[in-house]
């Protein structure tokens, strides 16, 4: 069992919490050695045993005293925290809404419900802020779906709880998702599933942390710089193709669940196999392909419809008017609303290539009105 050298400290006047190499002062010796500044981000339903946990074995793994942990809490609204996990742990917090942390060492963020919200998206706005300052980002198990609604796990390659794996998949196709494994590392990112062994996380921690301008670089492009988006759409009109026939079920079964799985059943194929049919014909993987056409038809339905922007969402397949707005913002750089008040009129202010080299985001395909009988 490791030995804790130094205790961690929580300040509640300033949501700080202390590594000191004494008992005298927490912050005695600092000048002599190295500072490292860490933040543990939480939300409402997240789990701050582990993070904590963490934080304490990073420092007593540090035996030789040349670093020192300098730890700020944040949570939404600031203020006490509670870890539905325990009635024992409870710190006090700095609010995200408040200044923003800049040049960190470390970030961490706690493991929480699925259900865990962010309707305001002061948490995504956060973390758009402090993550390209922070040399080291840590995402504990269900964590890992707060970066991924800030839109910043796009081209990475991750693990997560095993049971938020679909649910990953699904929502965030440009997210490599693998749950086998409990610690997952790209570049500066460290992601882990529930299986994770704490004690092996920090010591990876503690070892080498990157310089914080080896981890600004830019995001893992998803081709080489300048080569052609290339769509195919010559096979949906194609009647003896793998794509205009699972286009076809799609567009039957599209306020269903749709998996890569079941559409490979459908055509009775092995799901590898139709993957690979697929974006051999396409240019597009099937499951990225399916989320654009989701998005289009919601496009086309807030134009053609009054109804409301939830329910076009769960008509279309997506799971609320939130995911909605989430690839509104992504894909065609406007909101639904806004997007609904202009009537998809004059230039958006900026279109996913991925998308644009399919669909224009003002008016339906010929291939697609095709297919529709139009």
């Amino acid at each position: 069992m490791l030995k804790h050298t130094r205790p961690i400290i929580i300040d509640s006047t300033a949501g700080d919490m202390l590594s000191s190499p004494s008992s005298q002062s927490p912050i005695s010796g600092m000048a002599a050695a190295e500072v490292r500044r860490a933040i543990i981000l939480t939300y409402p339903g997240c789990f701050l045993g582990e993070a904590i946990e963490l934080m304490e074995l990073m420092t007593a793994l540090n035996s030789d005293h040349v670093i020192h942990y300098v730890t700020r809490i944040y949570s939404l609204a600031g203020g006490r925290v509670d870890s539905p996990s325990s009635k024992l742990i409870h710190v006090d917090s700095l609010a995200v809404y408040g200044p923003v942390p800049i040049e960190n060492d470390l970030l961490i963020i706690a493991s929480g419900a699925r259900s865990s919200g962010d309707p305001t998206g002061e948490i995504s706005r956060w973390l758009q802020a402090v993550c390209p300052a922070s040399k080291q980002i840590v995402a504990l198990g269900s964590g890992v779906l707060q970066l991924a609604v800030a839109g910043l796990l796009d081209h990475r390659r991750v693990t997560i709880h095993s049971a938020l794996a679909p649910f990953l998949t699904a929502n965030f196709p440009l997210v490599e998702v693998k749950a086998v494994g409990a610690l997952r590392v790209d570049g500066n990112l460290f992601t882990t599933n529930e299986h994770i062994d704490l004690r092996k996380l920090a010591l990876l921690l503690v070892k080498d942390p990157p310089s914080l301008k080896r981890v600004q670089r830019p995001a893992k492009p998803v081709r080489q710089a300048g080569a052609a988006i290339v769509f195919h759409s010559a096979a949906f009109v194609s009647k003896g193709a793998i794509a205009h026939r699972i286009l076809l079920w799609w567009l039957i079964h599209l306020d269903y669940d749709i998996t890569m799985q079941s559409s490979a059943d459908f055509l009775a194929m092995s799901e590898r196999s139709f993957r690979r049919h697929f974006k051999s014909e396409v240019g597009y993987n099937p499951n990225l392909f399916l989320l654009l056409l989701r998005l289009e038809l919601a496009r086309q339905a807030l134009l053609d419809s009054d109804l409301p922007i939830d329910k076009i969402a769960r008509r279309g397949g997506l799971h609320d008017g939130q995911q909605l707005a989430r690839m509104f913002r992504k894909f065609l750089g406007i909101s639904p609303n806004q997007y609904r008040v202009v009537k998809g009129l004059g230039d958006l202010p900026q279109k996913d290539p991925l998308y644009g080299a399919v669909f224009d985001g003002r008016r339906t395909p010929c291939w697609l009105l095709k297919i529709l009988g139009h």
